[in-house]
């Protein structure tokens, strides 16, 4: 079948034809152009069908596609020729770019001609440039897939990819088996059933102890799998341990108590050291925890081996809700006269156990373990054997403690409470239609989106947590009566300097101060008998920060959705601690997992849409860059950042034939700090801002990039530094 070659001469006569009339088509839909287009090469290409024989022969180039596509060689000889040079020179015209006004850069803002050609290739119809040639779309430098990612599953065995999607989406065994039998009648070698294929261990040596089914796996065996699938360079490791509860159905008492942890110098990935199902807690705690304490006071006392590397072992906190650290802790719990953790006061009867006093000595680790206030102590806890401290390794979990307790409660008290705090229907309406219309604004890193108020009950802590530190102060301000925003703000940014990296140490005392000033306006404010557990040891909160950094390092966040995930390897309720076991040693939820390649970029969703400044017309363009630690975008809601000091909008991502990034970058104009109380909001990272620049700028990447949350607020934007990911 006779192939007609279209070479760069070829390409000039089709370019030089259709321009004005790709000039003539501008008021037209880009359907109908693509239509006339279509029409209009199909005639050129027919006038051309009878090529010169020697035109023929001399295939030694051909252009296909886009400015940023290759040039295809037929043989082996080398071309000298600058190609791409000749690309710029001969098809950037005048039309194709457009000068900025304010800084002079020149920007290609439209689609140009090969573009257009590359649309027609892929949209119009076939029948009709079929007969004629045939149109080729190759960049000159990309990845495996069509968005730019390296795709190994080539190199990954039909079984594996099954076991590897098995895992990942949780399906069943008996799912798992059905899809079996239907694929080896095309790949005999699989087997028919999914346990051959998982290797799944027929028998499970459980326990029963403490009143419940308990199987331990130790942290020795976590330990090796996560040293041997790691490149850390540590040696000391430090565990972070919790312990809490979840129901595992709704119609019976049946829970799930696991020790989780995880090693805090190689990721946040929790892994399970022991599970334990009963219909209650542990009825003895001694024979609970005795596996656990007596496998830490052996690598506290020799250590960890591993490769022929000695690794000192220490337990670095154990993260739990207050519940649980009186349980793990043999104290008295929350509701109770002594119950402050952190502090040696005696609380008051009012209506409920307050505890209103600001100022009471502190506990320290030695008071603790010597048990000066037996008030406070119901027994002694199995952690006093190690060498962790009894209350400075224990830390508040601001998950529970301000999320789902303080911020929960003031929802309620503007919903529900006494008249003097609680909002009209109006108001309520109001701040929700606001919290609605800011779904499209909130980056992907968080995968809940803002809900109405009258849904509060129904809030996860990820959504209190956003209402907290982002979405609340924007859609209260002006609705939310001044004393009772002014309290609530202060809440917030005392919250959210605890939080950050960089200022949890720096300004602990100041946030310290601000919770105790909180506390005590909230006193005044909502009323006395407020004062309950969760409100007062927000005065304690700025400890922990100062001992252990940042709250989201000591926070439960990881720990309860590795719980959810551990929540839906049960199947049906026979058995679910065996049903838990196997599903791990089959591969579920491993913390090996979820391990991101540190050196691995991403560029997805190619496009050819621009801003492109005339010195990049060699890149390609993308519309999201992710690396291990940052996921940029030009699509809103991921597009707004800090880089350099400056805030702004990213309109392009840039890819040059050396896989280096880049970001077309416009910053704001018009930039000012949204509060000056109880703190300049400048220092946050916090700014309304209005009016891009117009100029913008190419930076380089990886650098100094903050991604931000830039949230409409009446005729302008709340721009807010994202302090971290979900």
């Amino acid at each position: 079948m006779y192939r007609p070659i279209v070479n760069i001469s070829i390409y000039l006569f089709l370019s030089i034809c259709l321009f004005p009339l790709m000039e003539s088509y501008k008021p037209c839909s880009d359907r109908t152009k693509r239509r006339r287009i279509a029409a209009e090469v199909a005639k050129h290409l027919s006038q051309l069908d009878t090529v010169p024989n020697e035109l023929a022969a001399d295939n030694n180039c051909v252009f296909v596609g886009h400015l940023n596509t290759e040039i295809l060689y037929s043989h082996e000889q080398d071309c000298d020729t600058d190609v791409s040079s000749l690309v710029d020179e001969q098809y950037l015209s005048e039309s194709d770019i457009s000068t900025d006004n304010d800084d002079g850069t020149i920007i290609n803002d439209s689609t140009n001609i090969t573009a257009d050609f590359i649309s027609l290739s892929e949209n119009s119809d076939e029948d009709n440039l079929a007969e004629n040639t045939e149109w080729i779309a190759r960049p000159i430098y990309q990845d495996s897939d069509s968005d730019g990612d390296v795709d190994d599953t080539d190199n990954v065995s039909l079984r594996e990819q099954l076991v590897n999607w098995k895992t990942q989406h949780n399906i069943s065994l008996a799912a798992m088996s059905d899809l079996l039998c239907i694929l080896q009648k095309t790949n005999p070698e699989l087997p028919k059933d999914a346990r051959t294929l998982l290797q799944t261990q027929r028998t499970i040596a459980t326990r029963t102890l403490a009143g419940g089914d308990y199987y331990y796996f130790g942290v020795k065996y976590w330990l090796a799998i996560i040293l041997n699938s790691s490149e850390s360079n540590v040696s000391e490791l430090h565990l972070h341990v919790n312990i809490d509860g979840i129901p595992l159905f709704n119609s019976s008492n049946t829970s799930l108590w696991p020790i989780l942890g995880y090693v805090k110098e190689i990721g946040r990935k929790p892994f399970p050291i022991a599970i334990y199902c009963s219909s209650s807690k542990p009825n003895c705690l001694d024979a609970y925890l005795s596996d656990f304490i007596s496998e830490m006071k052996d690598l506290e006392s020799t250590g960890f081996i591993f490769c022929g590397r000695l690794y000192t072992v220490r337990l670095g906190v154990v993260i739990c809700d207050a519940p649980a650290r009186a349980f793990v802790k043999c104290i008295k719990p929350h509701t109770a006269y002594n119950s402050c953790e952190r502090c040696s006061q005696r609380g008051e009867w009012c209506d409920k156990i307050i505890l209103p006093d600001l100022s009471a000595s502190k506990r320290t680790d030695e008071t603790f373990r010597s048990a000066l206030d037996a008030d406070h102590h119901v027994g002694v806890s199995p952690f006093t054997q190690l060498s962790c401290g009894l209350v400075s390794d224990f830390p508040l979990d601001y998950m529970h403690l301000v999320c789902l307790g303080v911020v929960r409660r003031l929802l309620h008290l503007w919903i529900h409470g006494p008249r003097c705090t609680r909002m009209s229907h109006n108001q309520l309406a109001s701040i929700s239609s606001l919290l609605q219309a800011m779904h499209p604004h909130i980056p992907c890193d968080f995968s809940r989106k803002p809900r109405s108020l009258f849904e509060y009950k129904h809030w996860k802590a990820t959504e209190l947590r956003l209402f907290l530190l982002y979405t609340g102060p924007v859609s209260l301000k002006g609705l939310l009566p001044p004393d009772l925003y002014a309290n609530f703000l202060d809440l917030s940014v005392a919250v959210r300097l605890l939080l950050c990296h960089s200022s949890c140490i720096r300004y602990a005392d100041f946030a310290e101060n601000l919770l105790k000033y909180f506390v005590s306006c909230f006193c005044k404010l909502y009323g006395k008998n407020q004062l309950v557990y969760n409100v007062h040891s927000l005065i304690h909160l700025a400890d922990d920060a100062k001992q252990h950094g940042a709250l989201d390092h000591v926070s439960s966040f990881p720990f309860e959705s590795y719980l959810g995930r551990l929540k839906k390897l049960v199947h049906r309720p026979k058995q679910p601690c065996i049903q838990i076991v196997r599903r791990i040693f089959e591969g579920h939820c491993q913390p090996t997992n979820a391990v991101v390649d540190n050196c691995q970029v991403h560029f997805k969703k190619p496009h050819m849409e621009g801003p492109l400044p005339l010195p990049y017309v060699h890149c390609l363009q993308y519309k999201i860059y992710q690396d291990s630690k940052l996921s940029l975008s030009t699509i809103q809601g991921d597009n707004c950042c800090e880089i350099e000091g400056k805030v702004g909008i990213i309109k392009n991502i840039l890819q040059d034939p050396s896989k280096n990034a880049y970001v077309v970058f416009e910053e704001f104009e018009s930039i000012s700090p949204f509060f000056t109380e109880p703190l300049d909001s400048a220092l946050l990272t916090i700014f309304s801002v209005e009016k891009l620049s117009g100029i913008r700028r190419v930076i380089a990447l990886p650098t100094a990039v903050t991604k931000c949350m830039m949230l409409p607020f009446r005729d302008r934007f709340v721009v807010l530094s994202q302090i971290h990911c979900e």
